[in-house]
């Protein structure tokens, strides 16, 4: 079983999804020009899309009213489509150019479970403060997203992804946990 197909099927599990059965060697996926594997479902494509041209309409048209879009990194969340466009705005303005390539999907009903590389450079405008900087730095972390659908409209993404490795990307710090001594 390859490292993405284990990651996918840990992440559907944590998440909730019921994983039948994930094949041992997956077929290689063919990756369009703004990095979205063929073989992913449509939101999915338009998802990433929207993301790699930080398109904030685009986005905000595949919520649904009561949608939910979770940055666990960061710590975010965005309602309904205006949240969702919102959440692209923001990232827009701090990290431009950014792209989504997605790697693999696992469909189980209305869940969606992604494996995908964030990669951007960060601007003037990073979320950072002084005296730390991440302007013109670049970064490539490797994600995993749960999409939840509701009639064919996006209910709720969860972006989950290590925000240390980022920041180590970055040149900040993001130092290793140490446990607390007794």
């Amino acid at each position: 079983m390859s490292r993405t197909t284990r990651l996918i099927a840990a992440a559907a599990l944590t998440a909730g999804i019921a994983v039948a059965a994930v094949p041992a060697t997956a077929a290689p996926s063919t990756v369009t020009s703004i990095g979205v594997a063929q073989h992913a479902p449509r939101i999915v494509q338009q998802w990433a899309t929207a993301w790699t041209t930080l398109n904030p309409v685009a986005m905000s048209k595949l919520f649904d009213r009561n949608g939910v879009y979770t940055d666990h990194a960061f710590q975010a969340s965005f309602t309904g489509p205006a949240g969702a466009k919102t959440w692209v705005e923001l990232t827009a303005d701090s990290i431009n150019p950014a792209k989504v390539t997605v790697h693999d999907t696992i469909v189980q009903g209305d869940r969606i479970a992604v494996t995908w590389t964030f990669s951007g450079t960060f601007t003037e405008n990073s979320p950072f403060t002084p005296p730390y900087s991440a302007a013109g730095k670049s970064f490539a972390v490797p994600a995993t997203s749960i999409i939840t659908l509701h009639h064919g409209k996006i209910r709720t993404v969860d972006d989950y992804y290590n925000l240390a490795d980022l920041l180590r990307q970055l040149g900040l710090p993001a130092g290793a946990y140490t446990p607390p001594t007794a």
